[in-house]
């Protein structure tokens, strides 16, 4: 048989330490399991009251976001209100508008009949029958007059 070369000797050499190493390190003391255990423990006791004060939290927030959209359906529901109302009174003012509108010419002429005082005196028929008058009473005033 032939003697195992310098290279082989030195890659069974590195297999033999490698599986030694694996073999062993397999192994732990019941102290050492423990300890990380403890340790392992303690950081799931951490987690679990960090994630029960953020639970607390969720809930405080899913209350005020709860209340928040109450707020805002009744927010909703006030401005749907004003504008119906809006919209009503707006229909009110158009209604209004359109009586001023039909009563300005009626204004107009009131404002023309108070300008001369009296509507005899702005209506033509009236001022044609008053100039007579004014005309047939001087003619009567120069006769007596005369007399």
């Amino acid at each position: 048989m032939h003697s195992a070369t310098p290279r082989t000797r030195k890659v069974l050499l590195v297999a033999a330490l490698l599986g030694g190493t694996i073999a062993l390190g397999g192994c732990a003391t019941e102290d050492y399991v423990d300890k990380h255990i403890a340790t392992v423990n303690a950081r799931i006791d951490q987690t679990d009251s960090r994630l029960g004060a953020l639970e607390g939290r969720v809930n405080e927030v899913s209350q005020k976001a709860d209340a928040a959209g109450a707020a805002a359906q009744a927010a909703n529901s006030a401005a749907q209100a004003a504008g119906t109302a809006a919209q009503s009174a707006a229909a009110d003012a158009q209604r209004a508008n359109q009586g001023v509108d039909e009563l300005k010419p009626l204004v107009a002429h009131l404002e023309m009949h108070h300008k001369y005082q009296t509507w005899r005196d702005v209506h033509p028929i009236h001022k044609k029958k008053m100039a007579a008058k004014r005309a047939k009473h001087k003619a009567s005033n120069k006769a007596k007059a005369k007399t």
